[in-house]
């Protein structure tokens, strides 16, 4: 069993949620009989989500502005007292009951992430071909099947959070380049299926922006950790087009045609040089 857990909860105008969750966890970790602290972090609330945890057993930590998730966990993890630290949204969406499983693998593994399970995760529509697409590219992004990239549900130690803070976005996408950079970083992580439930309250999550941030998280990843990767697939593309080109002009007799597909296979041929050049810049920077 671990030594201690540190609960950070990040809030922002979660006062119908947040006691039930506090309690909830701090339940289930006495029960455990694992020593806890829950800490939450009010994001510059202008509702009683301050008091309402306070009230519920949690210890505040306050932003005196709204200055977003990544910020709000930050300051929750270098408040934590405890090696181990446990995230958890505030908005009633995950079983406290998960605690028991997450503290128990988390001395085995450098991060247990709990994958979200069930219809409210995966939405309908847009959100759901945007929760498809993110699981899909991140899983290419580091090759290897990751269920739930940006689960806002997790324990890791620490220590290994806190050496990441220098490129995990202060925004949104905290979660999931942590997720990116320890399963690059080949750390051992974990996934846990959990139930997802619907959010108490209205979410803050804007799906057209979120997810072109995550993208831009998701490229990022990519280009720090596994830049090869990208590059092969921009010069797979010129290539694909190159070759449409050829095709074009040998059916059609279009000049023009033959001009593109030099033009796009030498620029494809140097987009994967540039992709080397960042993979030994890379594989310098970590030696």
């Amino acid at each position: 069993m671990i030594e201690g857990v540190s609960v950070v909860l990040p809030a922002y105008n979660e006062e119908r949620a947040v006691g039930n969750v506090v309690l909830g966890l701090r339940k289930a970790l006495e029960t455990i009989g694992l020593p806890f602290e829950v800490l939450v972090v009010d994001d510059g609330s202008d509702d009683r989500t301050a008091d309402v945890a306070a009230d519920a057993g949690a210890t505040i930590v306050s932003s005196p502005q709204n200055l977003g998730y990544g910020i709000a966990l930050r300051r929750g993890i270098v408040a934590a007292r405890y090696p181990y630290v446990l995230i958890c949204d505030a908005d009633g969406t995950y079983p406290p009951s998960a605690v028991e499983d997450l503290t128990s693998l988390a001395e085995h593994f450098d991060m247990v992430v709990a994958a979200r399970t069930g219809r409210q995760f995966r939405g309908r529509g847009l959100r759901a071909l945007a929760r498809t697409g993110l699981r899909v590219f991140s899983s290419f992004v580091v090759g290897r099947r990751i269920p739930d990239v940006n689960s806002g549900y997790r324990i890791f130690h620490k220590s290994a959070c806190v050496g990441y803070f220098g490129i995990l976005s202060p925004g949104f996408s905290f979660t999931t380049g942590l997720t990116l950079a320890m399963i690059s970083d080949a750390r051992a992580v974990a996934f846990v299926p959990v139930d997802y439930a619907r959010r108490i309250g209205s979410s803050k999550v804007r799906l057209v922006r979120d997810t072109f941030r995550i993208a831009q998280v998701l490229i990022q990843a990519m280009v720090r950790h596994n830049p090869v990767k990208l590059f092969a697939v921009l010069t797979a593309g010129m290539w694909i087009l190159a070759l449409a080109a050829v095709l074009v002009w040998g059916i059609l007799g279009i000049g023009a045609m033959g001009i593109l597909a030099g033009v796009t296979f030498l620029i494809g041929v140097q987009v994967f040089s540039v992709g080397l050049l960042a993979e030994a810049m890379r594989v310098r920077r970590d030696a």
